[in-house]
């Protein structure tokens, strides 16, 4: 679409700031891939989890520009260290063979994040639910 003249520079810029934003929904909110593909709960475990550079960067390898092409060939690089690392020691990975990727021991910033979330989420959500079973007898 670039090359044809339907997009410019500017919205490969834009396209770009979305998927990165898309990134962090999609870690703190819900995530299609962990939920419905990957059937795992934890990102920590996922295989897609380091693949975020490389999806933000993408659409910019099309902007000529010595700044886009490292800032791609840097998340092309850091999904090829993920890559191996996975192919090379997939027990690193598990939650069976590595006790630190349990929730209990989760280091991961935005993990805590979203733990903090759910349990915001839930307790309005039974705030919520309180206060309209009151509502409903007082009727």
């Amino acid at each position: 679409m670039y090359y044809a003249g339907i997009i410019d520079e500017g919205m490969l810029l834009l396209i770009s700031l979305v998927y990165s934003v898309l990134d962090i929904v999609f870690i703190l909110f819900f995530c299609p891939f962990q939920t419905w593909f990957m059937n795992n709960k934890c990102c920590a475990t996922c295989r897609i989890f380091n693949w975020d550079y490389l999806m933000m960067f993408s659409p910019i390898v099309f902007i000529k520009s010595v700044y886009t092409l490292s800032l791609f060939g840097v998340a092309f690089i850091l999904f090829i260290r993920w890559e191996m690392t996975v192919y090379k020691h997939p027990d690193w990975f598990s939650e069976g063979t590595n006790c630190n990727l349990t929730c209990d021991n989760c280091t991961e910033r935005l993990c805590a994040y979203k733990r903090r979330l759910r349990k915001m989420f839930a307790k309005n959500h039974k705030n919520n639910m309180i206060m309209f079973t009151t509502d409903e007898n007082n009727f």
